[in-house]
């Protein structure tokens, strides 16, 4: 009788030992996602007309330190042109001219690079936030594990199932659509 108590006690084992090798197996999945951040931000409305609200605004600034860096060159290359025919005193003049205008180019550019970094880094902190509002939650909706930010460059292979960043544009422009600008009101007559 007493071999049947251990069979018995060595069936039940293993059965237990199955029963938990099945549910291991029945875990479930882990998901994940990737998001093309740059892609993603650069491609919802409002980030197409908050970006070019931001180019609109640097392109007048960058006019000006071309123009400037021209002037620059130009008053270089008058000096090297008068290098051997004009007087000591027009030569220090002309450099004196030159290291002036060369160190406003360097602030001009300094003061419109610190601009433009406050300004892009206060849309990306806006588009950002909205963009991780967007993704958390769909993630959460379709039981994401995680949700990773997707860099082309640093991946040898991607499932196109597992690139999330269309399907977060298309919920970004639906949770945040940008509104239409408002017509001019008619001059009054």
């Amino acid at each position: 009788m007493k071999s049947f108590g251990f069979i018995g006690f060595g069936l039940a084992t293993g059965l237990l030992a199955a029963a938990a090798l099945g549910q291991e197996a029945q875990a479930p999945a882990i998901k994940l996602g990737f998001v093309d951040v740059e892609k993603a931000l650069a491609s919802t409305e409002e980030g197409k007309v908050k970006l070019k609200q931001l180019d609109d605004w640097a392109r007048p600034k960058q006019d000006e330190i071309n123009q400037r860096g021209k002037e620059l060159s130009d008053l270089q290359a008058e000096m090297v042109s008068k290098q051997g025919t004009a007087s000591s005193d027009v030569l220090e003049d002309l450099n004196r001219k030159f290291v002036s205008r060369k160190r406003d180019l360097e602030d001009l550019q300094r003061v419109a690079k610190r601009d433009f970094d406050e300004r892009q880094n206060a849309v990306l902190r806006d588009l950002g936030g909205k963009l991780q509002d967007v993704i958390t939650k769909y993630a959460d909706q379709n039981r994401y594990t995680a949700v990773f930010i997707l860099k082309p460059n640093d991946l040898a292979y991607l499932a196109t199932s597992a690139d999330l960043t269309d399907t977060v544009v298309k919920l970004y422009n639906a949770q945040y659509p940008v509104q239409a600008k408002a017509p001019s009101p008619a001059p009054a007559k």
